[in-house]
C-alpha cells in the first residue's frame, strides 16, 4: 500500500502529534516572553525547555504537518529539517570542544541557573535527539518516502521514553549534575514527533508493519506489547514510591 493512499487513521494520529509538538514549542516561547516559566517547564521544580529547543520543535512539527498534508511539497520540510540539523550539530560541537556559537544567546542573553546548570540552554541529549528527528523528517520528504523514517522515529521515541520514565519515577535524568538535563516538555514533544514520524511513514514500514495485519504475530504484538509496557511502568513506579517511605 502506498503511503499516500494509506488509511486515514495513519494520517490523523501523526497530524495530531505534530500539531501538539508545535503547540508545546509556542507555549515555551510564550512562557519565556511573558515571564511565566511554568509554560516552559510544566512544574516549578523542573527545568524549562530552552527557546532554541522550542524553535526546533516549531520547525520540526511544522515540517511534519506540511509533509502529512502535502506529501508532494518536499522542499519546505527539507529546509526545516536542514535548519534543525545545523542547530543540533552546532550545539553538539559546543558540548564537545567548549566553543560557543552563541545560538542560545540569541534568545536568552543572561540565563538563570537550575542547580549547577544554566537555564535557557539546549541539552546535549536534546541536540542528539534532534539529529534523529530531523533525519526522520528528511526521510519522509525524500524520494523513497518513508524509507527509514520509522527507524529514526523509533529512535526518537526510545530516547524520549527513557527521559519520560525518569520523570514518571520521580528521578529525572541528569538532575543534580553538571550536564544540562532534558526538560519534561522537551521529552513529551520528542515523543510526539517520534510517534508522528513513524506513523506517517505508514503501516508498510518498520516498525508498524510488525503490528499491522491479521497474522498471529501481529495480533500477539498488538495485544501484549502495550500490556507489558504498562505493567513494567506501573511496577517500577510502585517500587520507586515504596523506596521513598
Amino acid at each position: 500500500m502506498d503511503r499516500e493512499t494509506a488509511a486515514p487513521r495513519y494520517r490523523r494520529l501523526p497530524l495530531v502529534c505534530a500539531i501538539l509538538a508545535v503547540v508545546l514549542g509556542l507555549l515555551t516561547f510564550a512562557g519565556w516572553i511573558s515571564g511565566l516559566p511554568l509554560l516552559a517547564s510544566v512544574r516549578a521544580k523542573y527545568i524549562p525547555m530552552a527557546p532554541s529547543t522550542a524553535l526546533c520543535f516549531f520547525l520540526l512539527g511544522s515540517g511534519l504537518i506540511l509533509q502529512i498534508l502535502r506529501p508532494r511539497g518536499r522542499w519546505l520540510p527539507r529546509l526545516f529539517a536542514g535548519v534543525i540539523l545545523l542547530m543540533a550539530i552546532a550545539k553538539l560541537i559546543e558540548f564537545a570542544i567548549g566553543y560557543s556559537f552563541g545560538i542560545d544567546a540569541w534568545f536568552v542573553r543572561n540565563p538563570g541557573t537550575f542547580g549547577a546548570v544554566p537555564t535557557g540552554r539546549m541539552s546535549p541529549i536534546t541536540a542528539l535527539t534532534f539529529l534523529f528527528a530531523a533525519e526522520a523528517l528528511v526521510r519522509l520528504a525524500g524520494d523513497r518516502r518513508g524509507e527509514w523514517a520509522g527507524v529514526f522515529g523509533t529512535a526518537v521515541v526510545v530516547i524520549s521514553s527513557v527521559v519520560l520514565v525518569g520523570y514518571w519515577y520521580g528521578t529525572p535524568l541528569l538532575y543534580g549534575g553538571t550536564v544540562i538535563p532534558v526538560a519534561l516538555s522537551t521529552a513529551v514533544a520528542f515523543f510526539l514527533c517520534g510517534i508522528a514520524a513513524l506513523t506517517a511513514a505508514g503501516p508498510e514500514r518498520w516498525p508498524l508493519r510488525l503490528f499491522a495485519g491479521e497474522s498471529t504475530r501481529a495480533l500477539l504484538l498488538r495485544a501484549f506489547v502495550p500490556l507489558i509496557v504498562a505493567a513494567a511502568l506501573v511496577n517500577g513506579w510502585i517500587n520507586t514510591a515504596l523506596l521513598r517511605f
